[in-house]
C-alpha cells in the first residue's frame, strides 16, 4: 500500500556540512558550455540560470554558451554567447534515419571542437568549465579538446551526466551497459581520461548515488556526487489552506511514457471516479502528445478535460509564469516510471524539496530515494495507476501532517542543493577529499 510509508529525513541529516578551507579562495571564472540552451522546451533554462547566478551572487564569474539559434530571451536573460551547434538534445527522437543519426555521432563533436577552438583561442583565463548534461556527443569533443587545446592550460573541466547508455539487469541488480557501439565507446573514452581525473584536471559529476555508482563502476573511474542547484522560492507550497478547501496537486514539463503521464492520468480518472468529494484539484501540464512504450499515441484525457477539476496547461510556461505555478502547488506528482528514471534524478524533485511541497514518487526510483533522504513524500507502485490514485487519496488525508514534515525537512534541503554545497563539492574533488555522496559527507561530519 501506498500510504504505509511518508518518508522523514534521517537525524545525521540535521548536522550541515562543514565549509572546507579551500571554499574561501578567491571568485572562481566559470564557462558553462550547455548546447540544449535553446529555447523553452525542458529544464536547461532553469537549471543554467540557477547556476549563473548562484555564482555570481558567490563573487564569480559566470560565461555561458549557448546554440547558436537560442531564443533571444533566453540569451537576453543569461547573457549567452549564442555559438554552439545545434543542440543534440532538441535533435533526439526527431525521426531522422539511421544513416543521419549515426553521422552526427561524429559531426556533432567536430562542430562542437571547432567551436570551441576558436573560443579558447580567443579567452584564456578561465578556472573551471561546466558542461551540466554530457551525452556521447559531447564527451567525443571534450576528448579532444583536452587532449589538444586544454592540455596544458590549468582550467578544470566538470563533466555532469544526466544520464548514462546503460540498462538495468533485474537478475543481477546491477547496471550494465546497454550493448550498443557508442556505449562501448563511451566507457572507454572516459577511461583513457583516468590521468586528467586523477589529477583533478577533469571531475566526472552525476545528480544521484546510482547514476554516481554506474558511472564509476562502468568506466573505472572515479565520479563524484553533486547536488543540483536550486534556489528556494519564498512563498512556494506555503499558502495558507483551510482545513476543507482544495489541495492544489501538478506535473510539470512536456509529457512522456517514461514520466508516466499515461498512468498519471489514469490515476487521477480512478481517484475522481471513487472519490467524488475528494479534495484534491490537479494542473497537468501538457504541451504535445507523445508515444507510449506500446506505441500508441496518449493524448489529453477527453473525460479529464470536461472535469472541473483538472486543469490542462497546454503551452511552455515562462520562467516566471512557471515559477508562479510552483507556488500555487502543494503537492507534486512525480510518477516516473523505473526504466526511465532508476538510475536517473529530476530537477523538479529537488525544486520540490527545497520548497516545503510534499511529493508522490515511484518507489524504487531515484527521485525516492532523494525524497527519503531530503524530503517528505508517499510512494506509489511503479506503472500502477491503482497504487498512485491511493497514493493521492493518502496525500489528501494526510496533508497537514505531511506539510509540517515539508516545513521541517526544507531548511535541510535548501542546504543540500545550494550553491555553496555545489562549490564544496567541487573544490573537495579537486583536492582529493571525499565527496563522493551526500550521506557519505553527512556521516563524516557528524562523526
Amino acid at each position: 500500500m501506498p500510504g504505509q510509508e511518508i518518508s522523514t529525513i534521517p537525524s545525521s541529516r540535521m548536522n550541515p556540512p562543514r565549509v572546507v578551507g579551500r571554499e574561501r579562495s578567491r571568485p572562481i571564472r566559470w564557462l558553462i558550455v550547455e548546447d540544449a540552451l535553446l529555447n523553452r522546451k525542458g529544464h536547461w533554462f532553469e537549471a543554467v540560470s540557477t547556476f549563473s547566478r548562484g555564482f555570481r551572487a558567490r563573487g564569480d564569474h559566470v560565461t555561458v554558451l549557448a546554440d547558436a539559434a537560442v531564443d533571444p530571451d533566453i540569451r537576453d536573460a543569461l547573457t549567452a554567447v549564442a555559438v554552439l551547434p545545434h543542440s543534440i538534445w532538441h535533435r533526439a527522437g526527431d525521426g531522422s534515419g539511421p544513416v543521419k543519426r549515426y553521422a552526427r555521432v561524429l559531426v556533432h563533436p567536430w562542430q562542437t571542437r571547432r567551436v570551441l577552438n576558436r573560443f579558447f583561442s580567443a579567452h584564456r583565463d578561465d578556472d573551471a568549465i561546466l558542461v551540466p548534461s554530457v551525452g556521447f556527443h559531447h564527451l567525443l569533443a571534450w576528448y579532444w579538446l583536452l587532449k589538444t587545446t586544454l592540455r596544458k592550460r590549468s582550467v578544470r573541466v566538470l563533466l555532469f551526466f544526466l544520464m548514462l547508455p546503460i540498462r538495468w539487469d533485474s537478475q543481477t541488480q546491477r547496471a550494465l551497459p546497454d550493448g550498443s557501439p557508442t556505449s562501448r565507446l563511451f566507457f572507454r573514452l572516459l577511461k583513457s581520461l583516468e590521468s586528467e581525473i586523477q589529477s583533478g584536471k577533469v571531475v566526472l559529476g552525476a545528480e544521484v548515488e546510482p547514476l554516481r555508482a554506474a558511472l564509476e563502476q562502468l568506466a573505472g573511474v572515479r565520479a563524484t556526487l553533486f547536488p543540483q542547484i536550486v534556489v528556494p522560492l519564498r512563498s512556494a507550497g506555503q499558502a495558507s489552506r483551510a482545513a476543507d478547501s482544495p489541495i492544489q496537486m501538478g506535473a510539470y514539463g512536456p509529457p512522456r511514457a517514461e514520466k508516466g503521464s499515461d498512468i498519471l492520468q489514469q490515476a487521477i480518472s480512478i481517484y475522481l471516479r471513487r472519490f467524488p468529494d475528494g479534495q484534491a484539484r490537479f494542473t497537468i501540464h501538457w504541451t504535445e502528445d507523445f508515444a507510449a512504450e506500446s506505441g500508441a499515441v496518449i493524448s489529453r484525457s477527453p473525460e479529464l478535460m470536461q472535469d472541473g477539476r483538472v486543469e490542462y496547461v497546454t503551452r511552455f510556461l515562462s520562467h516566471q509564469e512557471y515559477e508562479e505555478q510552483l507556488c500555487r502547488t502543494q503537492v507534486m506528482l512525480l510518477p516516473y516510471r523505473l526504466s526511465g528514471y532508476r538510475l536517473r534524478g529530476s530537477r523538479v524533485v529537488i525544486e520540490s524539496l527545497v520548497n516545503g511541497i510534499p511529493v508522490i514518487a515511484t518507489r524504487g526510483t531515484a527521485l525516492a530515494e532523494v525524497v527519503r533522504s531530503f524530503g517528505t513524500g508517499v510512494f506509489c507502485e511503479d506503472g500502477d495507476p491503482e497504487s498512485l490514485a491511493l497514493a493521492i487519496r493518502e496525500c489528501e488525508i494526510r496533508y497537514a501532517e505531511m506539510r509540517r514534515l515539508a516545513e521541517l525537512n526544507t531548511p535541510i534541503a535548501v542546504n543540500e542543493f545550494s550553491v555553496e554545497a555545489f562549490r564544496r563539492v567541487f573544490l573537495a574533488a579537486g583536492s582529493g577529499l571525499s565527496a563522493n555522496s551526500s550521506v557519505r559527507r553527512a556521516e563524516t561530519i557528524s562523526a
